[in-house]
């Protein structure tokens, strides 16, 4: 597992693996752009993963249907 403290960059190979394995076409000339917004879009995950919420916190109840 990577350290926390380090920041996400995804690699424009990565986005052309990832691309592959989702079967999403990606042109050649947008994997820079897409993997800066990709390492952005994780790093925004991470500060909501991290967040501690305070023991008084409770659930909203479920969305009714």
């Amino acid at each position: 597992m990577s350290n926390r403290s380090e920041p996400i960059a995804p690699t424009e190979a990565d986005i052309e693996r990832l691309a592959a394995q989702l079967r999403l076409p990606i042109a050649a000339e947008s994997r820079a752009a897409v993997a800066q917004h990709l390492g952005g879009l994780l790093a925004a995950a991470r500060l909501v993963d991290e967040f501690v919420l305070p023991e008084t916190v409770e659930p909203a109840p479920p969305a009714a249907s």
